[in-house]
């Protein structure tokens, strides 16, 4: 079920036009691309959002053990502009953590948004050497840390033409990227297997 958009960089709820799904209107930032996202995921609703989107829906392949995709958002209807994954499961150095991976045209926020960034895009944050990095549906991807809060962690870098984000809690998650992850692009293949889990607690920006 697909509930109430919301704005892709601060997770606020929106003035939306009727008639108009393509943008609405947000007290802080203006007008937005609307950020939609599911109230309980299934493997329909991947399926439904990946079959005509503009850009990758990203899982780690495999998905590390215990853990499960546990949110799905988009933006931009039809054809989705940015896909947002959640995936939760234990944390490399104990505990719980949350994983949110991005896939996103420039422009839209919407990693800025998790990671905390004030602009749309993370311009001159991108310096010097990479920190990390994962191989998306077999492309190498460097990833570059930016600066957020203490809470996460946030790594960007390009992938197939668009920007790809990570954003983990806590910060010590970001030990997931100790080893090169492997990335599966689900509009390629949505296997029925897939684990699924209770919705994130950090699948809005803002959140």
């Amino acid at each position: 079920m697909s509930a109430s958009p919301v704005c892709p960089r601060c997770g606020e709820p929106l003035v939306v036009r009727p008639g108009d799904s393509a943008v609405a209107w947000c007290h802080v930032h203006g007008a937005v691309t609307p950020l939609h996202h599911t109230t309980l995921i299934a493997h329909d609703a991947i399926a439904a959002v990946t079959a005509d989107a503009r850009v990758p829906a990203w899982v780690p392949d495999p998905v590390p053990p215990g853990w499960s995709v546990t949110g799905l958002a988009w933006g931009g209807e039809p054809g989705a502009r940015a896909i947002v994954v959640g995936c939760a499961g234990p944390a490399p150095l104990g505990g719980s953590a949350e994983l949110v991976l991005v896939a996103e045209e420039p422009g839209m926020g919407v990693g800025c948004g998790y990671a905390g960034l004030p602009g749309l895009d993370p311009g001159d944050v991108i310096t010097g050497p990479s920190s990390a990095s994962v191989e998306a549906a077999g492309q190498h991807a460097p990833l570059w840390a930016v600066p957020t809060s203490d809470d996460r962690a946030a790594f960007v870098g390009e992938a197939f033409g668009v920007w790809l984000w990570l954003v983990m809690w806590p910060m010590s998650a970001a030990w997931l990227l100790a080893e090169e992850m492997r990335l599966l692009d689900l509009r390629e293949r949505l296997y029925p297997d897939l684990p699924l889990g209770p919705p994130s607690e950090h699948l809005l920006p803002g959140d």
